[in-house]
């Protein structure tokens, strides 16, 4: 332990301290943390840091001196020095400069990371003592055998997890439970979705992570040009994402409603964990099943800065999963399509009908994946089908209104004797019933939607109304038109 007995005698430090070498390049120190995400706040200390350093005669102060200096709390300095350090940007050492006691303190240093330094950290002996399970049978567990590697963006959240989410404003429950059943499985897959703080995800909130996969596209194929390292921690400006997510200009973005809007959106998606059971089919002797737990992503912080014009803005710091991160680097390396490879954009949540946002991610996974939907569903199986989560006046309410504002006016019913006391209201080439606007549901109508001619009308054979779908023969230029409006 380094004793530094001078400092406290000829400058008043004690510690903890901070300091820079004489050679130390900051502008290259700067550089390197935006590469790996570290956020603009802790750049900002760390620059303070540096400034204030300069003034001094041996580059070193205490964490005391920094923060009178620069007008910050002690805790506050020594937060944002740990977190450096956990990234590789500062050096810790640990020193006296208690002469009497020689009590031990720490000594923070800005270094420039080189190498493996970057990309990994030692392991620590604590958990090297406690390696419960053999090295090479964790090893054996193939991960890969439960993602779905044939979209680069996850399948199984448009498949899975979009199903789970609320589809009610009102609702104030923070925990769904829902079963989906695959043709392939024995058992249905069970998928629980549960918040933190009663903050449950709603389906509208996905157009933030819509926008926020979009931009980090963009902002991930210009990374890659500098460096191979990509970390899994991004700061995106709100604005930038709130005008992806919600198809507005830049301009109008920055108004107070659609900030505050965003980040409490941004918090539900936080706050969600799923839990997905019975969802792993045993491949190997040493796996016999598994449960996912899976977070869109993790909101870390919202930094408040300032813009080169003095503007307050604000901006995201968003942990998205490693794999995530690896898929959209897989794609961009391997020059994929990647406007067709999204299935999750933010066009399709430019409706308040949440049935609609669900229906439209359902028709979509259809089409591009192939997966058969030409088949006829009562309402309550394609209830469970689309929108598991929802109720099924609530769920046929709202479909009818997508075919109503999309019906076919060359449609010509044919309506059964049993209907006819039924229907209360034609609107258009559409047939309805139910008394009040707000309890409305198609009897007969006939509409194209998201690739599909969906037809509504009473099945005799059946006894009960039903809906079959097939496909649109201009749906081939729909799906060449997925992402076109947003890059």
């Amino acid at each position: 332990m380094r004793e530094l007995f001078h400092l406290p005698e000829k400058y008043g430090y004690k510690a903890p301290l901070a300091s820079v070498s004489e050679n130390f390049d900051f502008k290259a120190f700067y550089r390197l943390c935006n590469s790996m995400d570290i956020s603009p706040t802790t750049i900002a200390v760390a620059s303070d840091i540096f400034i204030k350093l300069q003034s001094t005669d041996e580059l070193i102060a205490s964490l005391e001196y920094l923060a009178i200096e620069t007008q910050r709390k002690v805790s506050n300095i020594r937060h944002h020095l740990t977190l450096l350090e956990k990234s590789g940007f500062v050096e810790g050492e640990f020193i006296t400069t208690d002469p009497i006691r020689k009590r031990r303190g720490k000594l923070f240093k800005l270094i420039i990371p080189q190498g493996a330094a970057l990309t990994s950290a030692p392991e620590s002996e604590e958990v090297e003592n406690f390696k419960l399970v053999a090295s090479n049978t964790v090893e054996s567990i193939n991960i890969d055998q439960y993602e779905d590697k044939t979209r680069f963006i996850e399948l199984q959240i448009v498949r899975y997890l979009v199903k789970a989410m609320r589809t009610n404003r009102k609702d104030k429950s923070s925990k769904i439970s829902i079963d989906i059943r695959e043709n392939s499985l024995v058992k249905p897959i069970k998928i629980t979705a549960r918040a933190e703080e009663g903050r449950l995800v709603y389906l509208p909130d996905m157009s933030y992570y819509a926008g926020a996969i979009t931009w980090l596209i963009d902002h991930i194929q210009g990374r890659l040009l500098e460096t191979d390292n990509i970390g899994e921690t991004f700061t995106l400006p709100l604005e930038p994402l709130i005008a992806l997510a919600k198809d507005i200009n830049l301009s109008e973005a920055s108004g107070g409603g659609y900030v505050t809007n965003a980040i409490s959106a941004l918090q539900r998606i936080s706050a969600t964990t799923f839990d997905m059971a019975d969802f792993f089919e045993a491949s190997n002797s040493s796996v016999v099943d598994i449960e996912l737990f899976f977070k869109l992503f993790r909101l870390e912080a919202i930094v408040t800065y300032k813009d080169d014009k003095g503007l307050e803005k604000k901006a995201a710091v968003l942990q998205f999963p490693r794999s995530t991160i690896t898929n959209l680097v897989n794609a961009i390396r391997s020059r994929q399509e990647l406007n067709g490879l999204l299935l999750i954009q933010s066009d399709i949540f430019a409706t308040n009908n949440e049935i609609e946002i669900l229906f439209g991610l359902w028709a979509r996974e259809h089409l591009i994946t192939g997966k058969q939907a030409l088949k006829i569903y009562t309402w309550n199986e394609l209830r469970e089908s689309v929108a598991p989560s929802s109720k099924l006046p609530e769920f046929k309410r709202k479909f009818s209104n997508m075919i109503i504002a999309n019906h076919d006016p060359t449609y010509n019913a044919k309506i059964h004797e049993k209907i006819t006391k039924k229907i209360t209201e034609q609107v258009g080439s559409t047939y309805l019933s139910g008394s009040k606007k707000g309890e409305r549901v198609v009897e007969y109508g006939r509409a194209t939607i998201q690739g599909y001619l969906v037809n509504i009308g009473y099945s005799e054979e059946q006894g009960c109304s039903i809906i079959a779908f097939r496909r649109d023969m201009s749906a081939l230029s729909i799906i060449g038109q997925i992402g076109a409006n947003k890059t």
